[in-house]
C-alpha cells in the first residue's frame, strides 16, 4: 500500500488529525498495532516533542508480505524496529496479545490505525480493556481505517480479485461496540470515496482521483466510503 501516494496522503492527513485534537498538555501517545510503524513515523513528522511508543502482537494477523510466510511477521519486525526506533525517537515493542507492556494509565492517547477489523472476534474483548487500561482517564483513542458494510471500494476489490477486508464494520455497529466499552464518541468522519491502489495504476492517475475524492466526499455517494474514522475519549469510569 505504502507504494501508492493516495495511500500515504492519507496517513498523512490522519496524524493531522491526532496533532489538531491533542491538547496542551499531553505529552504521550501510543500506536497500537503499529505493523511497519509507518503510522507512528507520521506522528513523528507532526509531533516532533511527544513521546511516541509504537506496539504490536507477537502473532500479527494483518501484515503479510512475500518474504515472509504466517508467524513471521514478528521476525521481520524485530529487524526493522531497532533503525526505525533511532531515527525516529519512537519506543518499538511486542506483546502477546492479551497484556500490553505497559502500566495503568501510561498515556494521554492510543491511535489504532486499520487495526480494529483485523483483530479476531474472540480477542477483541481482551483489545479493548487493554486499550482502555493503560490510557489515562479523559484520554483520546484515535480509529482511523476501519473498513465500512457499504464501502463501494471493498466490494469492488473482492469482485475484481483485488483482496477484501474479511471483517467489516457497519456505522451503527461500529458506535455500539465503543461505547459499549464506555467510550465517549467525540467525532465520526467518514474517509477515502476512491481506490488507492494498486499504486503502479492511482499514482498515474493521481491527481484527477484526489480532485473525484474531494467531490464524491461532498456528494450522497459519501454512503459508500470506504472507512469510518473515530476520536473517542475514555470516561473516568468506563463501563468494562
Amino acid at each position: 500500500m505504502l507504494d501508492s501516494r493516495l495511500y500515504v496522503d492519507s496517513i498523512g492527513d490522519d496524524a493531522k488529525v491526532v496533532r489538531a485534537t491533542l491538547g496542551p498538555h499531553d505529552r504521550n501517545i501510543l500506536d497500537f498495532g503499529t505493523g511497519s510503524g509507518v503510522f507512528a513515523i507520521a506522528l513523528r513528522q507532526v509531533l516532533p516533542e511527544l513521546d511516541i511508543s509504537a506496539v504490536d502482537t507477537t502473532d500479527n494477523k494483518s501484515q503479510s508480505h512475500p518474504d515472509f510466510s504466517d508467524g513471521q511477521a514478528a521476525a521481520h519486525q524485530r529487524l526493522i524496529y531497532p533503525p526505525l526506533a533511532e531515527r525516529f525517537r519512537i519506543s518499538f515493542n511486542h506483546y502477546n496479545g492479551h497484556l500490553l507492556p505497559y502500566p495503568d494509565g501510561s498515556f494521554d492517547a492510543i491511535s489504532a490505525y486499520a487495526v480494529i477489523e483485523h483483530i479476531p472476534h474472540e480477542e477483541l474483548d481482551a483489545a479493548m480493556r487493554e486499550i482502555a487500561r493503560v490510557l489515562k482517564d479523559d484520554g483520546k483513542l484515535f480509529v482511523f481505517k476501519m473498513p465500512r458494510k457499504l464501502a463501494l471500494v471493498e466490494h469492488v476489490a473482492g469482485i475484481l480479485g483485488l483482496g477484501r477486508h474479511d471483517t467489516l464494520y457497519g456505522d451503527g455497529e461500529a458506535l455500539r461496540l465503543f461505547r459499549s466499552y464506555g467510550w465517549k464518541v467525540e467525532k465520526t468522519f467518514k474517509s477515502n470515496m476512491v481506490f488507492d491502489y494498486p499504486g503502479w495504476l492511482t499514482n498515474r492517475l493521481y491527481h484527477p482521483l484526489k480532485l473525484i475524492d474531494r467531490i464524491l466526499y461532498w456528494s450522497p455517494w459519501r454512503l459508500f466510503a470506504h472507512h469510518n474514522n473515530f476520536v473517542l475519549r475514555k470516561l473516568e469510569r468506563p463501563q468494562l
